[in-house]
C-alpha cells in the first residue's frame, strides 16, 4: 500500500520546511522559522504535488520490500541529466528535474539492455 493520509505538522528545530513519510502517511512539516513568521514554505508546490505524493508513496513501497535504509537512500542517488546543452548533477528525488508523475529524475538517455 502506497500513501493513504496527509500529516501537517511543524519542526522544533531548525531545519527547512520538507516532505517525508511514516508508514502509509505522508508527513509535510513546515519550518519552525515560517511558521513564526507566518510565511508559506510551499506557496510554489502545487505544480509537484502529485510528484511527491509519488515519491513518497515509493518510498513506503520499497521499505515493505526492502529495509528503510534502503528505501531511504534513494534520496542519497544522483544523477546526471542534460537539459538544453547544460549538465546538472541532481539527485533522484529532485521535482524540478523529474519528467513525469513519479517524482524521480530519470536519465536523458534510455537503456535497451546494451552497454
Amino acid at each position: 500500500m502506497a500513501i493513504n493520509n496527509f500529516i501537517f505538522a511543524c519542526s522544533i528545530d531548525d531545519s527547512p520546511g520538507y516532505f517525508t513519510y511514516d508508514s502509509n502517511n505522508m508527513l509535510i512539516i513546515k519550518s519552525k522559522k515560517s511558521s513564526k513568521s507566518k510565511i508559506n514554505d510551499f506557496e510554489y508546490i502545487e505544480p509537484f504535488i502529485e510528484s511527491l505524493i509519488s515519491h513518497e508513496s515509493l518510498h513506503t513501497v520499497i521499505k515493505k520490500i526492502e529495509t528503510s535504509s534502503i528505501s531511504d537512500s534513494l534520496d542519497d542517488l544522483e544523477i546526471v541529466v542534460d537539459r538544453e546543452g547544460t549538465k546538472f548533477q541532481v539527485t533522484l528525488n529532485n521535482m524540478l528535474f523529474a519528467r513525469d508523475m513519479s517524482g524521480i529524475v530519470l536519465p536523458d538517455i534510455i537503456f535497451d539492455g546494451n552497454i
